[in-house]
């Protein structure tokens, strides 16, 4: 079957599930590899460690080498490591560590046996256009104004759309047939909903990393409309989906949970085409505390650049702490919808939301946020970092705050716990990454666990900002090489970018736009239940759909390695 044969067969099968919260039919998963060399499609760094792992490299082959891709001269030979089996997979796997060479150049890896690898390059830039194809991902989520991007040859555009956001029938009865304006943002994922919980801790990922690796993010330039504005290109595509977080609180500080129509429109249909009416929900209290944690990460954040628009942030944060605070912990109703509910229990996004409002607010708020801290503190029998979080969970991202403030050193207890307990959370991650064949930092498979993947690197980066030791930093880029073709598939996960990317997400404008290749710069939401089990198909919304949260997590990853002296 031809790839046009594929795609219209993938949106035919995709219509027919359009809504469905299940498969209307077996399918077969993406089939491994097989035997050959799988590494980081996208480039290695210099200074880092360097790793492939070769499947099904016979007895007598016991070292691997490293080719010039031009002259094809021989530049390394490495001894190959001992054979390790990968159940999950019934491979044989070697490991080939190239670390000790660091020259720049593309190159390829011959093992006698097996076919030579794809080139790629040692370079200290080779992330760069990566990290810029991911926020370039954003862009073209963008709701409510045209879009147009050219990516390998090809322009991925669609005209303003959901210009009639939205109506408050859903949000107050007393309201039915009033509209309140709340256009632009970003869609959320496979579908052209916006939420305000995944749009919070989409956000506040990105603002942490800005927080991290900031000095290097403010260099990046990204052709967006705001590029060459006071505001940083970063930041820019950020705030474009913090303007429309605003529009979802109301006059007394709390915020609509979500924007969406009743029911998820057709696959294929465009952004443009989906004319159904879009309704606020009721408010709730998980996204009013998410609003607040991330409006005060914002006030912080754009304070330098804008500082009226900090100001604004810290008014709107303020008011959502106090409406939320002391409320029940009760899901909004959410029974007229039939589009992605994203409920969660409040109790551990307070946690998050009490200490970013300490501290961008301080003292007042302080005693609540340390009582949090406190408790963390005396609690010897459990983590307090994850290692592996998502959408309803953002207590890492306070912990992160607090741990790199100013405040933080006042608490010398309190700063010798989390740090400990951020170290033993991150050992963890190389633990599993030791012991996978892949150096994959999860041994969990799960719903979008592509972008737990790429979070793992929030704890690492962390962890090597405070310890120096040059091992999470290792394990960090070890997941990007995961998510980029070192992997069973011998795949890109990322459409667009590295060796034979997925070409059939689970999103409605790569399903309707009529252009064989889907619009770049997402992360695929990886295999579950189970290691072998990705289906590059549209209908596929458990392993092959695209979310804000998952393309967050993946440009975090990348900008802990982003190279501005190569921009």
């Amino acid at each position: 079957m031809t790839v046009s044969e594929l795609r219209i067969a993938r949106v035919l099968g995709a219509i027919s599930v359009a809504g469905s919260l299940l498969f209307s039919s077996p399918v077969s998963a993406t089939e491994p590899a097989g035997d050959g060399i799988r590494l980081c499609s996208t480039g290695y760094l210099p200074e880092l460690a360097k790793t492939a792992t070769v499947v099904g490299a016979g007895e007598g082959a016991a070292t691997f080498s490293l080719l010039d891709s031009g002259t094809g001269m021989t530049v390394f030979t490495g001894v190959l490591g001992p054979a390790r089996n990968s159940a999950a997979t019934k491979e044989v796997a070697r490991l080939a560590d190239f670390s000790r060479f660091a020259v720049p150049g593309s190159y390829m890896m011959r093992v006698d046996g097996l076919p030579e690898s794809e080139a790629f390059t040692i370079a200290p830039d080779t992330l760069n256009s990566s990290l810029r194809l991911v926020m370039l991902g954003f862009y073209n989520q963008r709701c409510g104004e045209a879009v147009s991007m050219e990516w390998n040859g090809q322009t991925f555009s669609h005209p303003a759309c959901h210009t009639e956001d939205a109506w408050l029938d859903h949000y107050d009865p007393a309201l039915a047939g009033q509209k309140k304006v709340a256009t632009g943002g970003w869609h959320d994922a496979g579908d052209y909903g916006k939420y305000t919980v995944n749009s919070a801790i989409s956000c506040g990922i990105m603002l942490s990393a800005w927080e991290r690796n900031g000095d290097a993010l403010s260099r990046l330039k990204l052709p967006i409309p705001e590029s060459g504005g006071a505001i940083p290109d970063y930041l820019a595509e950020i705030k474009y989906n913090l303007d429309w977080m605003l529009t979802m609180q109301f006059q007394d500080g709390k915020v609509s949970h979500k924007l969406t129509p009743e029911r998820f429109c057709i696959m294929g249909t465009m952004p443009q085409d989906d004319l159904q009416k879009r309704y606020f929900a009721p408010w709730s209290k998980v996204a009013t505390l998410d609003f607040a944690a991330v409006g005060c990460m914002a006030a912080r954040v754009f304070k330098p650049y804008d500082p009226a628009y900090a100001k604004q942030w810290e008014d709107a944060a303020r008011m959502a702490w106090e409406a939320a605070r002391g409320q029940p912990d009760v899901n909004p109703d959410l029974s007229a919808f039939h589009t992605g509910a994203y409920l969660a229990p409040a109790e551990v996004n307070m946690k998050w939301a009490v200490i970013e409002v300490a501290l961008t607010f301080g003292e007042d708020y302080l005693t609540e946020a340390e009582r949090v801290l406190f408790a963390a503190v005396t609690d010897d029998e459990n983590r307090v970092f994850s290692v592996n979080w998502d959408w309803s969970n953002g207590y890492n991202l306070g912990l992160y705050s607090y741990l790199f403030s100013e405040k933080a050193k006042e608490k010398p207890l309190v700063l010798a716990r989390l740090r400990r307990d951020l170290i033993g959370a991150a050992d963890a991650i190389v633990a599993n990454h030791d012991a996978h064949a892949y150096g994959r930092g999860l041994s969990v498979y799960y719903w979008g666990c592509n972008g737990g993947v790429a979070r793992t690197t929030m704890n690492l980066n962390a962890a090597y900002i405070i310890s120096g030791d040059r091992k999470y930093l290792d394990a960090a880029f070890d997941q990007i090489a995961y998510l980029y073709g070192r992997n069973p598939f011998n795949r890109s996960f990322v459409s667009g970018d590295g060796i034979n990317p997925p070409m059939f997400l689970h999103h409605r404008p790569s399903a309707g736009d009529g252009i064989e290749p889907p619009w770049p710069g997402h992360l695929s939401g990886g295999p579950t239940p189970a290691e072998l089990d990705w289906f590059d198909i549209t209908k596929s919304f458990r392993t092959n759909e695209i979310a804000i949260n998952w393309d967050a997590s993946l440009a975090y990853a990348l900008s802990i390695f982003y190279d501005p002296a190569a921009q």
